[in-house]
This record gives C-alpha cells, structure tokens and sequence, in this order.
C-alpha cells in the first residue's frame, strides 16, 4: 500500500527518476532487471507484424505527447491515454507496412517541403533555416532522422488512407430519394388527453397510501450517516533532515558508471545546398581554403545556408551519413552528401570522444537521487510502522504523541457530501477523497495510510454508523398522495387513449366526435424543430414528431410527449415527398460519401489488423505505468 502511496503522491517524482535518470533512456536503468534481458518480461510493448515497439521508444513517444498537457506518465496510464497513445502508433505502423507493400513512395523534395513548412516560422532575421531546424528538433525532442522518417510515413499513411477513403460512389438516384424523403412533409390533426383531467372515482384513504408507500418508500430515504475520526501524518520532516555524505555519493557514482558512459559525438559546421552543383562547388573552394562558411558566402551570396557547431552522435544520423562522418578526420569537409533536405557539405570541427561524465558534472543529479531513496526508505519504513501498530489494535489517540499526528472527528456524515467542518487545511478534492474511502469502509477498522499532500498520509476509521431508514409515512404522506393521485390518472388515462385509438380505426367514431379539443398542423416535417416552425407546446418533442412522420398514413396512433404528462392521438394525411433541390442533394451526397469514406477506412484497417498481427505487452505496459501486485 505504501508503495502504491508514494507512487502516486510526492513520490512519483521518485520512481519516475529511477525510470529516467537524468535524461538517460529507460534502457539504462535496471528496474526488476526488466530492461536488460535480467527479467522475465521483454522490453517489447508491442510487436506489429513480428517488429517490436521497445518500451524505451514508446516512452519517449508518450512522454513527447504529454508533455505539453502536463500529464503524468502513470496518471495516463490510469485514464486510459497510454493505451490510445500505443494504438495510434500501432495503427501508423500498419498503415506504414501497408503503404509500402502497395508501393507508396514519397520524393525527398515533397519531405523536404514539409520540413521547411514545419520550420519556416522560427526563420527570423538572426535565424537561418538550418538554426531553426535545430530549435524546432529541440523542442519537440526528435532528431533530424526521426522526423524526416516521421515525415515520410506520415504523408505516405495519408496518401493511402486518401486513396482508400476515397473510394466510393453514391448514385444519383440514391442522392435524390433521400433528400426528398428528409424534405416529406405531412398534414396532422391530434387531440391531447391530459392525465389531469383524469377524474378517479375516489381518493386514497391511509391504508391504501401506507400499502403503497411500503412499495417505494426506498425512493424516500434519510441517509445513511457516519461518524469518522481523521488522523493525518506528516512526514516534511523526514524530507528535511536527511542527509547525504560525499562517499555516499561517491561509492554510487562508481557504482553505475555504465550508466554515466557518454558516446562519442562529432561537432559539426554544416551547409545545406538545394542543388548539387552548389555545393560540389563549395566542397572544392572550401577543402582549399579551410573556411566552408566563406566558401557558403561566395557561392550563394550569403550565409543563410550554413550552421556552425552543430552536436550528433552517430545514431543521430542516416546510415551512409554517419559513416562518411565518423570516418573522417578532425578538420576534415566532406560531401556533398544527399539527404531528404538537400546536400549537404559538412565540416568536422571537432571530436568530443567517448567518456564518462566526470562526478562533479553529476554530483546534484546523484545527490538528489540518493536523497529521495534515502527519505523514501525512512518514510516507508515509518509508515509501515505505523500501519502495522494499526493493524494490531492501537488506536489514534495511543499513537498520536509519538507520530505527531493530527487526528480530526467528523459527524454526521453523508455520502452525497462534499464538504466537512475542520481546521485542518484540506481542499474540497482532499475532503471529497476523504469521504469516498470513509463510505468504502466497514464500521471500527481503520483505513491503511493514503496519500493526502505531497508530505503527509491520512488514515480514516468509521466509529459509527446510522443506516439508512425510510422517512415516516406521516412526513411524506402529502408527496405520496399526490404522487399516487398522478400514477392512477396515468394509468386509467393510457386505457382511455388506447380505446380512443382502437375505436378511430375501428370507424367507430370520429375525432370529431372524441369530445376533445381538434388540432391541426400542416406541412409537419421531421426538421420543424430546427426551423423554428409554430407548433403546439405538446408537440414539440423531435420523438413525437418522428412517431408521426413514421407512421402509416392515416392510420391512428398514440404519442406520449416527454413529460408523459398527457398522450396525443392523431392521424396524418396529405403527405408529399421534399423536392430534390440541387443543394440540398449535393450536401446529402457529401454527406453519404462522407459516411462511405469512413466506413471503408475502417473496413480496410480491419482487414490489415488480419495481415499484420499484433500483440501487446500488457504486464509490461502494467510494470511500467500502472500499479503492480507488489506495489499494491
């Protein structure tokens, strides 16, 4: 339980930080042994078609998506966006397969098109494209691979999903038929039975009433109330006052120096020429005179093409690129070398070796680390304590000087409330917490210790309960009166409806004759709502009005409107199909093709899911995200 408190709460920061320490990928941590092939569930998330979907690939695409809404990795997980996250990237992945098997090819030009519509509004004066380039793969965390990969598969997924949405075919007949019978309009003439006018032949006396009562008197309950008593820990203090020695620290750092390992990246300046005869020019000029940006100027008129000191790492690059690039020498221009943005002329201005990040880089990140397990030991270690003392019978009040614990009695408690009076500083979601767990629980045992603030735990103990009782016949006997009065005129109404009904279609009588008030309204149309069309208060409801412009012309039916306080008899006549206007016929077929569009897509990713199997890691997914077993 502990464990799952501190997962959620303050500690969340904790368990995140042994997931992805100091921006190192999931794969060189070493949880349960899972990411290094030590435990007994893959680091595969997914497979799609026998291609796996790492885990550490995934993170970084969740955590990409989250980002910018400030939503947590678990509590994702928890609303369900992990698992829509995942499906997504599975259904590119099959629409990628798809594509390429169909044959779909995107030119580098169309991609480098949309690279440059993707980063044109970070150019400014001071900017160039190559710079903001770079700021945009900042900020949203990809590499310049990734996203010329990203790119291609996007807009080849989207010319195969066009294609196959796009065929259909509506015939015109079709068209026509369902925009006349949309524009169907129909003569109604009704009358209205009120229950109301309903006269019973004799009143309820008690006994009937208290019979009737006994019946749905459980709609007519005082609830259930709950006396609790509230004990908060606070454990700030813990958090303040642990301490980290420097060979603490030390001993940890060589420890984990695989963990610090730094691969060896080559600082680059760099031109990106749309045309190779440009840039074989700059390469010659250059590779004499040393300086590529002169070179950059004197061919193009300016510099706008040219980058300087620009980080990679050789994963970082496509794979003919990183080996023309970590071959050559420091100072060494190469090129030109082609890519999805055009050609490249590349100088080598520096080596920064593979090294391991000395511990003065990394003392904070380690300290800061180590003192959240530090604390998080004691914390557990207190707490579990605590729980345990719990569990063998000591109460709040025995245990309250030695854990300073803040313990509040609440009474009266309902379920349906939001709020309660304490001095304690709790918020309307604390509180809100507090009382579901309190009607969750079984009267006289405590609850286990919950996350409350970011630095303290409550634990709720139900000291009595009031069950829920039916109020007095006597307090409610007016309202069951009336409400038995209403059900009889109801029911006995419904009877004189249905005879009315049966009798007009019999031929046995007339409406005319019916003895209610005749209403009338012509060219009823099943959108009369929408346009605003005058209509009686009784008939506007899109539910009678549909009753009505279904049924078999002339024939007579009953409706009975929303508030079912009454019930419509009538008979429609006159009815003339819609003319079949050439806009409005041309907004159904859009809206048919629309429909069929969408209903073939999905038919056909149907049928891929088939071709191309998937299976999902679900334990893993659950490891990973949610809450397992053991933290429970």
């Amino acid at each position: 339980m502990i464990l799952r408190s501190m997962r959620n709460g303050f500690f969340s920061a904790f368990f995140l930080g042994l997931l992805v320490i100091g921006g190192f990928s999931l794969v060189l941590t070493d949880w349960n042994g899972m990411f290094r092939g030590g435990g007994n569930t893959k680091t595969d998330v997914a497979t799609v078609d026998g291609d796996p979907i790492k885990i550490s690939e995934f993170n970084n695409i969740a955590e990409r998506i989250l980002r910018n809404q400030s939503i947590e990795l678990n509590k994702a997980y928890e609303m369900g966006a992990i698992d829509n996250i995942l499906q997504s990237e599975i259904l590119a992945r099959i629409l990628t397969l798809a594509a390429k098997d169909f044959g779909i090819q995107v030119e580098d030009k169309i991609v480098a098109k949309q690279v440059q519509s993707l980063v044109s509004p970070l150019i400014t004066e001071q900017t160039n494209a190559k710079q903001a380039l770079q700021q945009f793969l900042q900020m949203q965390g990809l590499t310049e691979k990734t996203l010329v990969t990203m790119l291609r598969g996007e807009i080849e997924t989207e010319l195969l999903k066009t294609t196959i949405a796009s065929a259909n075919y509506v015939p015109q007949a079709l068209e026509q038929d369902i925009t006349a019978f949309k524009g169907t309009t129909r003569n109604l003439q009704f009358v209205e039975l009120k229950n109301s006018d309903i006269k019973l032949d004799k009143d309820a006396d008690d006994k009937m009433l208290e019979d009737y009562y006994e019946g749905i008197k459980t709609q007519y309950m005082i609830p259930e109330k709950r006396n609790v008593t509230i004990a908060i820990l606070d454990v700030s203090s813990i958090l303040k006052n642990t301490k980290l020695s420097d060979e603490e620290i030390k001993d940890f750092y060589d420890a984990h120096q695989e963990d610090f390992q730094v691969e060896e990246k080559r600082i680059l300046d760099q031109a990106i020429i749309p045309n190779e005869a440009d840039a074989q020019t700059i390469l010659e000029q250059a590779q004499k005179s040393g300086d590529l940006e002169a070179a950059v100027k004197d061919v193009t008129g300016n510099v706008k093409a040219f980058a300087r000191d620009i980080s990679f790492a050789q994963k970082d690059l496509d794979g003919e690129m990183a080996t023309q690039i970590f071959e050559a020498k420091k100072g060494a221009i190469i090129g030109p070398l082609k890519s999805a943005l055009g050609y490249h002329v590349i100088k080598i201005a520096d080596i920064t070796p593979e090294h391991i990040k000395p511990l003065a880089e990394l003392k904070d990140q380690i300290s800061q680390q180590l003192t959240e397990e530090k604390s998080g030991d004691e914390i557990y270690k207190l707490t579990s304590e605590f729980e345990d003392r719990l569990a063998a019978g000591e109460d709040y009040a025995a245990l309250k000087g030695e854990y300073n614990l803040q313990i509040i009695p609440v009474e009266n408690l309902k379920s349906s409330d939001k709020d309660f009076q304490t001095d304690a500083k709790l918020d309307e979601n604390q509180k809100a917490n507090i009382i579901n767990k309190t009607f969750q629980m079984n009267e006289g045992e405590p609850s286990s210790l919950l996350d409350l603030t970011a630095t303290s735990f409550y634990s709720t103990k139900v000291d009595r309960v009031t069950p829920a009782t039916p109020k007095p016949f006597d307090q409610v006997k007016s309202l069951i009166a009336k409400r038995w009065k209403e059900e009889n005129q109801a029911r006995q109404n419904l009877i004189k409806a249905q005879d009315l009904t049966e009798a007009l279609n019999a031929g046995t009588t007339t409406l005319e004759k019916s003895g209610y008030k005749i209403q009338t309204i012509n060219a009823l149309s099943r959108d009369a709502l929408q346009k605003k069309a005058e209509l009686p208060a009784s008939i506007k409801d899109v539910r009678i009005i549909g009753r009505f412009m279904d049924a078999k012309e002339g024939k007579y039916i009953m409706s009975i409107p929303m508030d079912a306080n009454s019930i419509l008899v009538g008979a429609t006549s006159n009815t003339k199909l819609g003319k079949s206007d050439a806009g409005l016929q041309e907004q159904q077929a859009k809206s048919l093709k629309s429909d069929l569009s969408t209903a073939n897509l999905m038919l056909f990713i149907s049928n891929l899911e088939k071709k191309y199997p998937v299976e999902i890691n679900n334990d893993l997914l659950q490891r990973v995200y949610g809450k397992t077993q053991d933290q429970e």
